[in-house]
């Protein structure tokens, strides 16, 4: 019953918010056809509502999860979207000055939607940690989008962790699904800390069962913190600054961007493969100056 309430609640939310951005849209084609839009808005909903009930009284959990986190998301599409337009964004986005004060002037409503975004990705939704940090580039700059980003992603990087640690394993496994927790858990066995570190490092893996298998592990509360401090400045800050420096609107910017992701995962694979060696070496070392 708590996830056919929650549904019926966000449905008659994105039903509301829905109506309210297309009746402050400018698009001509829209304006026109506000009623068939309308009409079209109200169909997805209720289809996304029957699934929802269908999923809920099949037991489908995992999808129910997945449809819930798509009602977060598309709600914070609309509220966002209602906030910019209410500001004003669409009538400057066109001209670099006039973008650069409206955000300046922009208040604390898009940094903390924005901040709230980062934190639910780690928490609740599949979205990956690179395309909502880019998406931040575009509204604040490199510099705005890495603060908001590590608030946000550190807030929510401890929050599932302590899920995990605190609540145990059949939280996580609500979470996000027993099957997953399965298979990062056999992929974790006797190497935790160096493992999940690695996985911190590297960009485009799944941060939030990270984090949730990383309350489940035997990684420490402090080393956690320190890690993922360490893990998320260099994460976030590359992602935000490389940007910058390498466009994806340029052949050699997209190529430099292929070459890079090609590297990491072949990077990975090279030191997931010998996981055991160096994770003996640092054994050894540490036992080395425990004899000193």
């Amino acid at each position: 019953m708590l996830f056919l309430t929650l549904f019926f609640s966000f449905s008659v939310a994105c039903a509301i918010l829905a109506i309210l951005c297309l009746n402050g849209v400018a698009i001509p084609l829209i304006r026109r056809n506000f009623t068939l839009f309308s009409a079209l808005c109200g169909v997805v909903i209720c289809g996304m509502y029957a699934l929802a009930v269908w999923f809920t009284l099949a037991e489908k959990h995992t999808a129910s999860k997945v449809l819930l986190s798509g009602y977060v998301l598309i709600l914070f599409c609309l509220v966002l979207l209602l906030i910019l337009q209410k500001t004003g964004f669409f009538e400057v986005v066109k001209d670099a000055e006039h973008l650069q004060a409206y955000l300046e002037k922009s208040g604390v409503w898009m940094p903390i939607l924005y901040i709230t975004l980062q934190f639910l990705q780690v928490v609740v939704l599949p979205i990956p940690s690179v395309v909502s940090t880019l998406a931040g580039v575009a509204l604040f700059g490199a510099l705005r989008a890495t603060i908001y980003s590590l608030i946000g992603i550190v807030l929510g990087s401890y929050t599932a962790f302590f899920i995990g640690r605190k609540l145990g394993h059949k939280a996580v496994s609500w979470m996000i699904g027993d099957d997953t927790l399965k298979k990062w858990q056999k992929k974790l066995k006797g190497k935790d800390n160096l493992f999940l570190t690695l996985m911190f490092l590297f960009p485009m893996f799944p941060d939030d069962v990270l984090c949730f298998l990383a309350g489940l592990s035997s990684m420490t509360t402090k080393y956690f913190l320190i890690m993922i401090v360490v893990c998320r400045v260099i994460g976030v800050a590359g992602t935000c600054y490389s940007v910058d420096f390498i466009p994806f609107t340029t052949w050699w910017g997209i190529a430099i961007w292929v070459a890079f992701f090609l590297f990491v995962i072949v990077a990975f694979v090279l030191i997931y493969k010998n996981l055991d060696k160096i994770q003996e070496k640092f054994k050894a070392r540490k036992q080395a100056r425990k004899n000193k």
